[in-house]
């Protein structure tokens, strides 16, 4: 009879290790740095993804067609995995079309915008996406409205707002790609609520949902009669990009969001939103040196503004005991 509480222990100690291994991974004290090191590279290297895509267009590829390859290759890469799995009667990803064309159409849209104006411009205004987090939380999700969300409202619209007001009306200081980096900021807050209220699937499901309905949200786009979206490529310009679109594929877009889904399932969400900040400190900062765009005193004001929110909004999750991790900004997690 004494061994019965022992044992009843061990049993509960089993559950709360088998609920709580999806999110804090396994022993946080003893685990290894390694997913914190890959959600860092594959951030950073996410911040950087505006110097291809702006090479993609300088050799021929027009924006909407440049971000429409982007999504195309790695789904041809990950077709025949999809096939194969989908023999074995496991799930494929297909079947997380709303946070897939959630988050698809926000990356897409992102996309578009550091071809369609200021690459610092559209980095800040998607950066914005805080703002429209913390009044989904609030209004929809039910959440308390602490004063570190309050803050991080107030952050994220500052620094919207520096961005946009040029001294004049909105309307005149805003282009087509300023509108759609502050809609993809919008669409990819609710792609995130989404997400966290979705039952957990595999890395390589969130993968292939991402790039599928990704693919789709960007050819809808490509479509649209807006002369500044472009026209298609040539076969000969086809056939002389293909290789490299194929590298970037293999060598960046996937091993990238790989890194990403999978790290952020071993990572604590505090410290995961703080890692994810990466890619907006590497993207702006690689922008402002690199880009050949004006970047002043307002523009450095709104990434301030922008990063600070970010990084309050960590502090408000933590405050309001969210156990949900968060989500990486541009690397873009479909999942349902």
């Amino acid at each position: 009879m004494s061994r019965c509480p022992s044992r009843r222990a061990a049993q509960l100690e089993a559950v709360r290790r088998h609920h709580t291994w999806p999110t804090w991974g396994p022993s946080v004290g003893r685990r290894r740095p390694y997913p914190e090191l890959a959600v860092a590279i594959a951030s950073a290297a996410w911040g950087l993804f505006w110097i291809p895509l702006r090479a993609f267009e300088r050799h021929g590829l027009d924006p909407a067609w440049a971000t429409l390859a982007q999504f195309l290759a790695p789904l041809t890469v990950l077709v025949p995995f999809a096939l194969l799995r989908w023999l074995r009667k496991q799930p494929t990803g297909i079947a997380q079309y709303r946070t897939g064309l959630l988050v698809g159409a926000a990356v897409a849209l992102y996309l578009e915008s550091l071809l369609l104006t200021d690459v610092a411009r559209a980095l800040i205004l998607f950066y914005a996406m805080p703002a429209w987090g913390t009044i989904l939380e609030v209004g929809l999700m039910r959440r308390p409205f602490t004063r570190w969300r309050g803050i991080s409202l107030l952050l994220s619209l500052s620094g919207m707002l520096t961005i946009l007001w040029a001294g004049g009306p909105l309307s005149r200081s805003m282009n087509l790609g300023d509108l759609m980096a502050l809609v993809s900021g919008i669409l990819f807050a609710f792609g995130a609520m989404r997400v966290r209220q979705a039952p957990e699937t595999s890395v390589f499901e969130q993968i292939l949902a991402f790039f599928l309905y990704g693919s789709l949200a960007a050819l809808a786009l490509s479509l649209l009669p807006l002369a500044a979206l472009g026209q298609p490529p040539s076969l000969d310009q086809f056939i002389t990009l293909t290789p490299w679109l194929a590298l970037t594929a293999v060598g960046f877009l996937i091993p990238v969001m790989w890194g990403v889904y999978w790290g952020s399932r071993h990572v604590d969400p505090g410290r995961l939103g703080i890692l994810l900040q990466i890619e907006a400190v590497v993207g702006i900062t690689s922008a402002a040196v690199l880009a050949g765009e004006p970047f002043g005193v307002r523009q450095a004001m709104g990434a301030v503004l922008v990063v600070s929110a970010g990084l309050v909004e960590v502090i408000a999750n933590r405050e309001g005991g969210s156990t949900d991790a968060e989500l990486p900004s541009s690397s873009h997690l479909p999942g349902e």
